[in-house]
């Protein structure tokens, strides 16, 4: 009578590289608990949302998100830390649409210009549209009613953001011999008075001064040629900058 053969016995065991990766995940648990376990309330949400945007979209098919090395905006100077957190973003956002949509008229018109920032919004306003020549004076009706609807919105855009006021010339000197010169020599001081009315006409319309900044640049910081007379309209302006307070 022939022998019965002994079956084999089949055995199953786990992948060695699936015993790492579990391990590597109960790690990352229990590190996560620790941080949030040791986090403060206030500070909790700003460093998860740091810590959890160096993982974003980098541990599937998705495309990876933030990091917190050093990446293509570190040239400019913005880190994570540096840029909008995403309600101040959003909130930012949203006053750029409502600027673009209340100027809408001047925008067409080509006398004011509405631009997305690294860190905010600017809106670029023909200096023309107020200033005469060689003044500092808010004298046209026209200009002032922009200045208005900027002021008001500005003014309901929050404490959390600054508002940088900018002016700029063409490169046509100050006449030596006007009354003008003595006033303001150059166009650094021309530049520099002009923001500074723009500073104190949105603050008589209730913008927070501690929230706003003047400064002049000269005609060092043109848009255009300063070779034709429209080159040299169009370096004539006042760039208002609205971003968060750092």
């Amino acid at each position: 009578m022939a022998r019965n053969k002994k079956k084999s016995e089949v055995t199953y065991s786990t992948p060695a590289w699936m015993t790492t990766y579990g391990d590597m995940n109960s790690l990352l648990l229990t590190f996560f608990i620790m941080l949030i376990a040791t986090m403060s309330k206030n500070t909790a949400s700003t460093e998860m949302q740091l810590i959890l945007s160096a993982f974003k979209g980098s541990l599937g098919a998705l495309e990876g998100g933030n990091t917190l090395t050093k990446g293509p905006l570190a040239e400019f100077g913005n880190t994570i830390e540096s840029l909008p957190s995403q309600d101040l973003g959003t909130k930012l956002s949203k006053a750029m649409k409502n600027a673009e949509q209340l100027l809408t008229p001047e925008i067409r018109a080509k006398k004011v210009r509405v631009q997305e920032t690294q860190k905010g919004y600017k809106i670029t306003i023909a200096s023309d549209l107020f200033f005469r020549p060689g003044s500092a004076e808010i004298d046209f009706e026209e200009g002032r009613e922009v200045l208005r609807k900027v002021g008001l919105l500005l003014k309901d855009a929050g404490d959390d953001v600054k508002i940088e006021i900018v002016g700029h010339t063409d490169n046509s000197p100050i006449p030596k011999a006007s009354e003008m010169a003595k006033i303001y020599p150059t166009n650094w001081e021309l530049s520099t008075a002009r923001a500074s009315s723009v500073v104190r006409y949105f603050e008589a319309l209730g913008v927070k001064p501690s929230r706003m900044y003047a400064e002049g640049r000269g005609e060092h910081e043109p848009l255009e040629s300063n070779d034709t007379p429209e080159g040299r309209a169009y370096n004539r302006r006042i760039d208002i900058y609205v971003s968060r307070m750092e």
